[in-house]
């Protein structure tokens, strides 16, 4: 009998399923951050992600019993589930991980079935991400987070929580109005408050948006909206969301640029999410090619509206707007603006009830974190030989960077303190672990500096006394490059960065490992042309990783090895999480590939 195949049959629905989830990166949303580099800067691709699978549960058998099994990458069946080739006496604590989609996980789908059958821990994509839990008013759901880790539970696994902070994918609108400026009381009527601004000049736009095909984005420092085809003017909109209510009876006011490709008409109001009820509406704005200054008045007329939406799908071509403002006209207060203090004890408080929640939810379940995420800039900006950290000061990205507020220092101290003080307050009993969690730390072209300068941060965090951190996460998002001379760099460097993590003594974990396949031309090859040949190199590139994971790394240090895309991306090159690349272990037909063989080979030191 194959075991090939995880399943010999699967039902249409589960099937379906699986085929539609794909590896969503770390910052996936639906704005406009900067992709991050997966290799290096000349050669490198892709970004950063998460989700599924696994199969196989039992180890291929000669024609009888005595039969010896061979284990080879053209004999896949023989092998066993990939868990079951750790050495659980040499490695005792070792977790051998997948990231995975958590509603997928949570419906018991065959991904389920599959990594529960191959790992022991598993990690949500995006699901313990702030923004995917609260909201733009601050109030947080965490239905997902409880039954994901109830799902895992049951499957007889534990859950790595990714992450407690970042500067992508956090509540940015919840966030920033809490240091927006102090609401001040002036006299009735005389107040005029600002709600939104934006010229668009960084690169960004804070519009969602939805229908026809329609897209958004920022072109030389305008805002530009396209509408594909002709449809009912709601069929195509952008919108903005606020966390509070738009006030009955109040009056408020845009003022805005626009011109478009032809003429055409935009239409504007206020709505109320729940049942898209309409709660005002602006007068219609005409437009041509040439610019012009707009300035609309609405009055709010209903409770509960939230979102500033516009409509446009009666309108075939781009619309062009700048120098977008939004305000709230004859109010009795107004915002004055807050010292760099009182932002840091404003967001100090918004972290403290964030990490609160979550180990409310969390601490009993989950004993291991990422407490931060991608801390680490690409660039020695002040010549003291170490990278910075991220900060809104070298990008354009509509990030949010804590530690432009709380300070480098005190950013990791403040969330290092909360998360252990919640955990124990929270009725957690096992030991917690916090880990840094990074890319490009095994990075040739710049000698693992990225590595070395999370080393002297994670340092200078810990100089307190106070401050421990547990480990470092690699995340590991490679290729295999054709160019020998190149791989054998690339490989050269992954030996010196398991070095330099082991003379950490810190916990090391591979946090995030796929692999793609870069040809001698320097282009990534796609699923569909990747040939045998090229995926047997990558299994032995997968057998030198974990050989050397577990060589180099003391045992006491080995926390995990997670896989983050088990199954190969699906879709074409460029869409989602390296789209369209052999990045898994399975195909997206449930098949072994080399790669199965070359990780299990590597788990078992060969």
């Amino acid at each position: 009998m194959t075991m090939n195949r995880f399943f010999l049959t699967l039902g249409t629905a589960a099937l379906a399923m699986l085929l539609t989830t794909g590896c969503f990166p770390d910052d996936y949303d639906t704005g406009t951050d900067v992709q991050k580099p997966v290799t290096n800067p000349e050669n490198g691709n892709g970004t950063d992600p998460g989700t599924d699978p696994g199969n196989g549960t039992d180890p291929g058998t000669g024609t009888d019993p005595g039969d010896e099994v061979v284990l080879s990458y053209d004999n896949l069946d023989a092998y066993d589930v990939l868990k079951n080739y750790v050495d659980r006496t040499v490695s005792p604590d070792f977790k051998l991980g997948a990231a995975v989609n958590a509603q997928s996980f949570i419906s018991r789908s065959t991904e389920y079935e599959i990594i529960s059958a191959n790992f022991d821990e598993i990690v949500a994509g995006n699901a313990m991400k702030q923004a995917s839990i609260m909201r733009a008013d601050g109030s947080m759901d965490f239905t997902t987070v409880r039954n994901f880790i109830n799902a895992a539970e049951q499957a007889g696994m534990t859950v790595y929580g990714h992450t407690l902070a970042w500067h992508s994918q956090q509540a940015k609108d919840y966030l920033n109005g809490l240091i927006k400026g102090k609401k001040v009381e002036v006299p009735d009527g005389t107040g005029t408050a600002v709600l939104l601004e934006a010229d668009f000049n960084d690169g960004n736009h804070p519009f969602g948006g939805w229908g026809n095909n329609s897209s958004r984005s920022v072109e030389n420092g305008v805002f530009k909206v396209t509408n594909p085809s002709v449809v009912n003017n709601w069929e195509a909109q952008f919108a903005k969301d606020f966390s509070e209510a738009f006030v009955p009876g109040q009056k408020y006011v845009l003022t805005f640029r626009i011109r478009g490709s032809a003429s055409g008409t935009l239409a504007a109001g206020f709505q109320i999410t729940d049942g898209y009820k309409s709660a005002g509406e602006f007068p219609s704005v005409d437009f041509d090619t040439k610019w012009k200054d707009v300035e609309i008045e609405c009055e709010c007329t209903a409770e509960g509206g939230t979102r500033l939406i516009f409509s446009f799908g009666e309108f075939k071509g781009d619309i062009y707007i700048d120098d977008f403002v939004f305000k709230a006209t004859g109010v009795n207060y107004k915002f004055e603006p807050m010292t760099d203090q009182e932002k840091k004890e404003a967001l100090t408080d918004a972290m403290d009830r964030w990490i609160k929640a979550v180990m409310e939810v969390t601490a009993t379940k989950v004993s291991a974190w990422d407490a931060v995420n991608e801390p680490i800039s690409g660039a020695d900006r002040d010549g003291d030989g170490y990278y910075e950290l991220e900060s809104k000061a070298w990008v354009t990205s509509d990030n949010f960077y804590w530690q432009d507020y709380l300070g480098p220092l005190d950013y990791i101290r403040i969330m290092i303190d909360r998360a252990r003080k919640y955990y124990a307050e929270s009725g957690g009993t096992e030991p917690l672990r916090l880990f840094i969690n990074d890319y490009n730390l095994e990075s040739d072209w710049d000698d693992n500096k990225k590595l070395k300068s999370l080393i002297h941060w994670i340092q200078q965090w810990e100089s307190d006394g106070v401050t421990r951190i547990d480990g470092i996460g690699t995340q590991m998002h490679i290729s295999y490059y054709e160019n020998q001379g190149i791989q054998k760099s690339k490989e050269e460097h992954i030996v010196k960065m398991f070095q330099l993590m082991a003379n950490t003594g810190k916990l090391v974990k591979i946090s995030e490992l796929d692999m793609g396949y870069v040809d001698m031309n320097g282009n990534t090859v796609p699923t569909t042309r990747i040939t045998d040949s090229q995926l047997r190199s990558m299994a032995d590139y997968y057998d030198f990783i974990v050989s050397k994971y577990f060589e180099i790394i003391p045992p006491a240090q080995q926390y995990s090895i997670t896989q983050w895309c088990p199954f190969d991306a699906p879709g074409e090159l460029g869409t989602g999480w390296r789209g369209g690349e052999p990045v898994g272990l399975w195909d997206r037909s449930y098949n072994r590939k080399y790669a199965y063989a070359g990780f299990a080979n590597g788990l078992m030191g060969n």
